[in-house]
């Protein structure tokens, strides 16, 4: 079984590449039949907080067992094909939120938020 790595995004920027990033590890001479994959992505890297060490700590602890997770899985060579040989990693425990608001409410957030915004610049004005 052979590992990949989704990195979040702009852990290469100073690089020159502000895209998200896959590693993807191999052995040579032999069939891959599974990918096992952990995601990083939800991490938040700039120049003042860089990816750290600690960041791999539970990556480093299912690896070896290639064990799943809220953050790992694993795609089967079936899968890969089915898919025209797209090796990304999308990770299927992620749960997508939805935001269920109406118009209406949202029309109501903005507006009180615009209030907020006009108070607050009329006691600006009034220093």
């Amino acid at each position: 079984m052979r590992a990949g790595l989704h990195m979040p995004g702009g852990v290469f920027t100073q690089a020159g590449a502000g895209v998200k990033t896959n590693l993807l590890f191999f052995n040579k001479g032999s069939h891959t039949e599974k990918i096992w994959y952990y995601d990083l992505s939800d991490l938040k890297v700039a120049k003042r907080k860089p990816l750290a060490a600690s960041h791999f700590d539970e990556f480093f602890k299912l690896l070896p067992g290639r064990e799943e997770s809220e953050n790992s899985w694993t795609v089967t060579r079936a899968e890969i094909e089915a898919k025209n040989y797209d090796l990304k990693a999308v990770n299927p425990n992620r749960k997508e939120e939805v935001d269920t608001r109406t118009p209406e409410e949202l029309l109501d957030i903005i507006e009180q938020k615009g209030t907020e915004i006009q108070e607050a610049l009329a006691m600006l004005r009034g220093l």
